[in-house]
């Protein structure tokens, strides 16, 4: 799966687009960000339109360092378009 960020980094509110799937209930994820930048993840099903992100760390074209975080997606209600609906822990 592969999404383009319509921003330079995740937070809640932020968009993006999804190409190239999700075709499975889980599995890996390239994330492109609007300033070029760019990362890796997995992603999981969650609930109906729904998804948990896990996004590894990554360094933004200007340089600043993001660590790894857990996000919560959710279907914005255009196509292919999702949602950060919000951060999570590690263990949720």
């Amino acid at each position: 799966m592969r999404f383009h960020l319509h921003h330079t980094h995740l937070y809640p509110n932020a968009r993006l687009t999804a190409y190239d799937g999700p075709t499975a209930s889980s599995g890996g994820v390239t994330l492109e960000f609007s300033d070029g930048a760019g990362s890796v993840g997995q992603y999981q099903s969650f609930a109906e339109s729904s998804l948990i992100l896990d996004v590894a760390p990554y360094r933004t074209i200007t340089g600043a360092q993001l660590p790894a975080k857990r996000w919560r997606l959710r279907l914005a209600g255009e196509r292919d378009i999702w949602c950060v609906e919000k951060k999570r822990d590690a263990g949720q």
